[in-house]
C-alpha cells in the first residue's frame, strides 16, 4: 500500500523528463508514445488514489474505535489526502524551464565527429567547455 503513495512521485517526473525537448533534445518520445504513456500513467495514478481513499474510508467505517476517534482521524487524514492529491497535480502541471540538453553540433559542426571518435582534447580545443573538468572523475582508477 505504501508503494501506491510513492508511485506518482516516480512516474510523473519520468514521463515529464522523457517527453520534453529541453531535457532530451531530439531523443524525446514521439507524440504517440507521449499520449499513450501519459494516459496510462494517469489511469494508474487515478486507480491508486481511488484505492487509497476507498480503503481508508472502508477502514474508517468498519473500525472498532469510538465514533469520536473516527471523526478526529478523518479530520486529520482527509486534509493530508487533499495535500497529497494537490502535490501530485503540482508535479503534473509544473513547468520545467532548466535546459539540460545542449546539442553539440550547434556550437561546432565538427564536435559530433570528435565526440564520437573520443577525442576529448579537440572538443575542448573547439570551445566545447560546457562541462567542467572534474578531478574526482578523472582520477578514478580503471579496472584492468
Amino acid at each position: 500500500m505504501i508503494l501506491s503513495f510513492e508511485l506518482p512521485f516516480a512516474l510523473i517526473p519520468l514521463l515529464k523528463f522523457s517527453s520534453t525537448t529541453i531535457k532530451m533534445g531530439p531523443y524525446k518520445n514521439s507524440m504517440i508514445i507521449i499520449v499513450f504513456s501519459w494516459a496510462l500513467g494517469i489511469m494508474i495514478i487515478g486507480i491508486n488514489i481511488y484505492y487509497l481513499t476507498t480503503s481508508f474510508v472502508d477502514w474508517l467505517i468498519h473500525s472498532t474505535l469510538p465514533s469520536v476517534a473516527n471523526v478526529f482521524i478523518g479530520i486529520i487524514v482527509f486534509p493530508i489526502m487533499a495535500i497529497y492529491v494537490l502535490s501530485v497535480l503540482y508535479l503534473m502541471f509544473r513547468k520545467d524551464v532548466v535546459v539540460t540538453y545542449i546539442e553539440p553540433t550547434k556550437l561546432d559542426p565538427s564536435a559530433q565527429v570528435s565526440m564520437e571518435s573520443g577525442d576529448n582534447g579537440s572538443v575542448r580545443g573547439h570551445g566545447m567547455t560546457n562541462a567542467p573538468y572534474r578531478e574526482d572523475l578523472a582520477d578514478i582508477p580503471l579496472p584492468e
